[in-house]
């Protein structure tokens, strides 16, 4: 595999790769504010107790997502992603489900802290009329829930960027987790693909000593030394600011490539001072850092030519158009698209399996999991999408991730990429320009 690894191949096929009481009551198209629910409660949920929702009473889309922190804006995107999703869809099939107003609930969930994430679930699992939660938003975060508060319950959840593989590998086939985002191996097996195409001997790859970030790390050195690069490990803690002696050593070790898979500050803070103690390679990172507010503005104009092995999609034309009409501003951040299409799934499995009861509106958990199982979209905001039996996203019904990637490296189909959301993207003009999907750009190497 490795000699067809070196084989040509175009270079946008390659890298076509607080305060959590603060409640945030978001309904689309109107209606919902705090006075509007009672507050959380305890409520007898199990995958085999039905949930029901009185005449009258509103269907509950929970949202679990970062709204404070370092990674509040780029959770509060994803949580305005959602409401426009929403209100596409009702524009659609209409305002209601069997009489009942939709609304949306959203909780801080931290991204990757667990306490946050707990309470978050705990809050969101209070709720009367909830039917699913779309989120956690961080590997982090999701591990702590995803196994226990939320199956427990018998909640489906939908995330559309935690992307740590063992999220949905080790939950079993009858798990409630699933996620329109790729998996971390995919996007590791696109940053070693890269590595070896470029031919480069010795690769720095350094992580946040995060699960997210060591997860992505191990998925790109597999693929790196089965092509006979030269990998150097090291980890950096979140909230280091100083990398002094760290960046001394790359600049006198002078590597290919640097490649770094934690979040910002720190990706920005890093990139800039081994910029400054005189290395002057090719750098990129994961999509957690993929930002122009948070890498690309504050680096300036030193940011030119970084690559990001996954980027957002690119929007539609009529989403873009609703979502500013919305909120007022363009999305930046890399999974917008994928939970846009995260709430169009749980509405979709929602109004499958919903039953009027004599005016009560009753779901059977383990029918609407089966429900967002069986999902197939065509022409959905991150392209089209189905979920395997673990709960990954795939092209088609029936697909299984693991067959869908080994097709990929042995046969070199780069497309694949693109068609699980995956977009790598580059630092041209000051702006991330996307090397895959619709659109694509080229990348500019030195």
């Amino acid at each position: 595999m490795l000699s067809r690894l070196r084989s040509p191949w175009t270079w946008a096929v390659l890298l076509g790769v607080v305060a959590i009481v603060v409640v945030v009551v978001l309904a689309a198209s109107g209606g919902g504010s705090d006075e509007d629910r009672t507050g959380v409660q305890n409520i007898d949920r199990s995958p085999s107790t039905p949930i029901e929702i009185d005449g009258g009473a509103p269907i509950v889309i929970g949202v679990s997502t970062a709204l404070t922190g370092a990674a509040g804006d780029r959770g509060a995107e994803y949580r305005d992603a959602v409401i426009t999703s929403v209100n596409r869809w009702k524009e659609i099939n209409g305002d209601q489900i069997a009489g009942h107003d939709i609304e949306i609930w959203s909780e801080d969930d931290g991204c990757t802290s667990v306490e946050h994430a707990t309470i978050a679930a705990t809050r969101l699992l209070g709720l009367e009329g909830l039917v699913g939660v779309i989120g956690p938003q961080c590997s982090g975060g999701a591990q702590s829930v995803i196994r226990t508060y939320y199956p427990d319950a018998g909640v489906v959840t939908i995330s559309g960027s935690a992307t740590r593989t063992d999220l949905t590998t080790d939950q079993g086939r009858d798990g409630f987790f699933f996620r329109t985002a790729y998996r971390n191996d995919l996007e590791g097996t696109l940053i070693g693909l890269f590595t070896v195409q470029i031919g480069a001997e010795l690769v720095y790859l350094i992580d946040d000593n995060e699960p997210f970030g060591r997860d992505l790390a191990n998925a790109a050195a597999t693929l790196m030394r089965a092509g006979d690069v030269d990998v150097t490990r090291r980890s950096i803690d979140q909230g280091t600011v100083d990398f002094s002696a760290l960046a001394a050593e790359i600049a006198t070790d002078n590597p290919a490539f640097v490649v770094f898979t934690g979040f910002n500050p720190e990706a920005s803070l890093l990139y800039r001072q081994i910029r400054d103690a005189g290395y002057d390679g090719l750098f990129g990172a994961g999509d957690g850092a993929a930002s122009v507010s948070d890498f690309v503005e504050p680096v300036g104009d030193d940011a030119e030519g970084v690559l990001f092995s996954g980027c957002q999609y690119p929007l539609s034309a009529d989403f873009l158009e609703d979502f500013v009409s919305l909120h007022g501003h363009e999305p930046d951040a890399t999974f917008t698209a994928q939970y846009a299409d995260a709430a169009t799934v749980l509405l979709d499995a929602v109004k499958k399996v919903a039953e009027d009861q004599a005016g009560t509106l009753v779901i059977q958990p383990t029918e609407l999991r089966d429900a967002v199982r069986a999902t197939n979209v065509e022409g959905g905001i991150s392209g089209t999408l189905a979920f395997d039996a673990n709960g990954d996203r795939v092209p088609n019904p029936g697909d299984d991730l693991s067959d869908v990637q080994t097709a990929a490296l042995e046969d070199l189909q780069g497309e694949i990429y693109a068609l699980l959301g995956l977009i790598p993207c580059q630092v041209q003009g000051g702006k991330l320009v996307a090397l895959g999907g619709p659109g694509a750009g080229e990348v500019d190497l030195p």
